[in-house]
């Protein structure tokens, strides 16, 4: 597996041309009505699709306040209708634009988990009365604190769940104990991340990114993998996973 690292090592070139890139559009486009600016998602992560896998380069776009405006009266036509952001193809370069009012705290607090993640990994390209700057001072404090309940909730459900496999022991529904199982691996995923002071990303990318964490289980990607396997209707194998579970990956936290 080519970690993010990895995959930035190998790309970083191709990533440095991509910003470039991104910035000399941006001189192009009319800001009057712009508040802020972010390079977002996989440019700024490292993990953009090289050749021949090309991607989009996704932007955050706030608005001033009170200001009427579209995304197509400042970045043309959407190319792209199916994906559900404004898209726009420049000198051989796809951009991919969420397109938003103002983000301040009490806004961002709102939003869906992954687009949170998103925004605090990204990259001001364009704050020119420093607005988000600003802002960011507050964003990051309602995060950690949020950040720490999140931890709390997972684990408090994450005991719940595995705790009603009493009840289905005592059916032999081991399927149905494994899928619990399961179902608190992949929120203790999740506690990984809020161990880590951030937010969770999307779920098709929730376990890749762990790897590049600070705080993780000892031997880590070695006891994903003995997680993972499981024998479906296996009571002894169940035992298994729960204990390493429970003593190797749960215990940091």
């Amino acid at each position: 597996m080519l970690k993010l690292s990895e995959m930035y090592a190998k790309n970083k070139d191709n990533i440095k041309r991509l910003i470039t890139h991104t910035n000399n559009y941006l001189k192009t486009i009319d800001k009057n009505n712009i508040e802020t600016i972010l390079l977002s998602g996989s440019v700024i992560r490292g993990d953009y699709y090289y050749e021949p896998l090309k991607g989009c380069i996704d932007l955050t776009v706030m608005i001033k306040e009170n200001a009427n405006v579209t995304a197509e009266e400042i970045f043309g036509k959407d190319e792209i209708p199916p994906i559900p952001y404004h898209c726009v193809q420049w000198d051989g370069e796809y951009f991919q634009i969420a397109f938003h009012e103002f983000i301040d705290s009490e806004r961002f607090i709102n939003l869906p988990e992954p687009k949170k993640y998103a925004l605090l990994e990204s990259k001001i390209l364009y704050d020119i009365n420093k607005k988000y700057k600003t802002e960011l001072v507050k964003i990051k404090k309602a995060a950690k604190d949020e950040q720490k309940q999140l931890l709390s909730n997972a684990k408090g459900y994450i005991n719940y769940i595995v705790g009603k496999n009493e009840k289905w022991d005592k059916r032999q529904a081991y399927s149905t104990m494994h899928q619990n199982l399961n179902f608190a691996i992949q929120l203790g995923i999740k506690c990984l991340y809020y161990k880590n002071n951030k937010y969770a990303p999307a779920d098709d990318r929730l376990l890749y990114y762990t790897f590049e964490l600070e705080k993780l289980p000892s031997n880590y990607e070695k006891l994903m993998e003995e997680l993972s396997k499981q024998k479906y209707n296996s009571k002894t194998d169940y035992e298994r996973r729960e204990k390493l579970f429970k003593e190797e990956f749960m215990a940091m936290m």
